[in-house]
């Protein structure tokens, strides 16, 4: 019994010295408290997830879009695990499937959106066409996104088809906006040995494409990549994981 209150005493001395270590970003519990699921254009049949993973630092915001065509589901697919990334500087947003509707229906259009990868504003003074295309370009807006990726696929290889964009990263050419370009096709291109079926970089998406509208008129540095239907879907999922990968270690997030 003395030795037991000894040993309180001693503990009681020396406690204040011993200080509990703080929660810090990398524990479960600080991911989980840095980790948000929204609603985009909620309350309407086109309502869809927006995952926000915010780091705690100070740094880029970043936009990965999926699902914009359903019938594309590499870019879906990739975008549903890159939403459980962590970053540790800047923001990671992520919406995994923007048309929800047309991903379902493994269709590239959904009934009343139309083509939503054309709903964009095609001039400055222009407003999106549709619902769904408005609350996902005020939802850039909020956030202030500083860099957007937008995920599809195309039929072809671009260097072997010309009018097809698969195996492409289409950029709009703001300041600093090619050189990542430039590094997302090195590193994909790093796993492909036939140079016919290489990505490459081409310069300026179409009007009205969310990359367009958002890299013309909102100053973001704005891509898409084009992974190749001719490949298995697990390789181009990983196409798209690659560029997204290379994209935030080019800006220090991973």
């Amino acid at each position: 019994m003395v030795q037991g209150i000894v040993f309180v005493l001693i503990f009681s001395l020396f406690a204040p010295m011993v200080s509990l270590k703080p929660l810090t970003i990398g524990t479960p519990s600080a991911l989980a408290a840095n980790r948000s699921v929204k609603t985009i254009a909620a309350g309407t049949k086109y309502a869809t997830s927006l995952y926000v993973i915010r780091s705690g630092v100070s740094g880029p915001v970043v936009m990965v879009v999926g699902g914009t065509h359903g019938n594309e589901p590499a870019g879906y697919k990739a975008a549903h695990l890159i939403k459980d990334y962590s970053v540790k500087k800047g923001t990671l947003l992520v919406i995994p499937e923007a048309n929800r509707i047309a991903v379902q229906n493994k269709t590239r259009t959904a009934p009343g959106v139309g083509d939503l990868n054309r709903s964009f504003p095609k001039t400055s003074s222009d407003k999106p066409d549709d619902p769904l295309a408005r609350a996902i370009w005020q939802t850039v807006k909020d956030y202030s996104v500083d860099y957007l990726i937008d995920l599809h696929e195309g039929y072809k290889y671009h260097l072997q088809t010309p009018s097809s964009w698969g195996q492409t990263v289409i950029y709009y050419p703001n300041k600093g906006t090619k050189a990542l370009a430039d590094r997302m096709v090195s590193a994909i291109n790093s796993s492909i040995s036939t140079p016919s079926q290489r990505f490459s970089t081409v310069k300026y998406p179409y009007k009205g494409e969310l990359s367009r509208s958002t890299g013309q008129f909102l100053g973001c540095h704005s891509y898409v990549i084009e992974s190749c239907r001719l490949e298995s879907l697990n390789t181009r999922i990983g196409r798209h994981t690659t560029a997204v990968k290379t994209a935030l270690k080019y800006l220090n997030m991973q």
